[in-house]
């Protein structure tokens, strides 16, 4: 792979950060309001990946409580998690000195994620990454998730390059699904946050670290 003709997409929970603490800390305060248990960061990272309305419906279902409260138990997720979605998060491993190598090289970079436009934002600059990425795509209420193409396609416009070919960098198969609707390249992070081998995601190439994805440009 020749690194002057790629940009580069990744998503971000379990691919860039390690923001299920933060989510598990807001998860646990909406669970408390609603007098339903706790659940175990393990058991919720497994639900991580396709957006906080979905991941609110399977903690409401694992925990015992009633289908009436999906919309009422999101809204406050939503609210509590919005308000400090990186006290606890971290980098996963490899991540910042894989950005700096791309950064060095002149790699346009973006985000594409099912995490809410403005939660992404915020978390970014608090993780310090925000000078890395040239497109930032999170969800929005007009247009489909991953594992539809959509929002990587509109990442995918929104890069002001000539380089034409784009790989999509992720941890799960919405992310590698979305690749391919989408007709582009894809790279498959173990050590994220799907509970499938990521062998099984059939990624064009599956590595154990992100530093990893530099060997394909050598």
């Amino acid at each position: 792979m020749k690194i002057e003709d790629y940009n580069i997409i990744f998503d971000l929970d379990g691919t860039l950060v390690h923001s299920v603490p933060d989510m598990h800390n807001a998860i646990n305060k909406t669970l408390k309001k609603y007098n339903l248990n706790p659940i175990s960061e393990i058991k919720l990272q497994t639900f991580v990946g396709e957006g906080m309305l979905s991941l609110s419906k399977r903690v409401v279902d694992f925990c015992g409580g009633e289908k009436q409260l999906y919309d009422l138990f999101y809204q406050d997720y939503r609210q509590n998690y919005s308000e400090e979605p990186y006290k606890y998060s971290s980098l996963m491993s490899g991540v910042k000195e894989t950005l700096d190598f791309f950064y060095r090289n002149s790699v346009p970079m973006g985000i594409c994620t099912n995490k809410r436009q403005f939660v992404t934002e915020k978390l970014i600059d608090q993780m310090n990454l925000k000078k890395f990425f040239n497109v930032i795509v999170g969800a929005r209420d007009s247009i489909p998730l991953k594992p539809q193409p959509d929002m990587l396609q509109l990442a995918m416009s929104q890069f002001n390059t000539t380089k034409t070919s784009f790989l999509m960098v992720g941890d799960t198969i919405n992310d590698i699904a979305s690749a391919k609707a989408a007709q582009i390249e894809s790279v498959a992070i173990a050590g994220g946050y799907t509970d499938v081998d990521v062998k099984k995601l059939n990624a064009d190439y599956t590595l154990d670290n992100m530093r990893d994805i530099i060997s394909l440009f050598k």
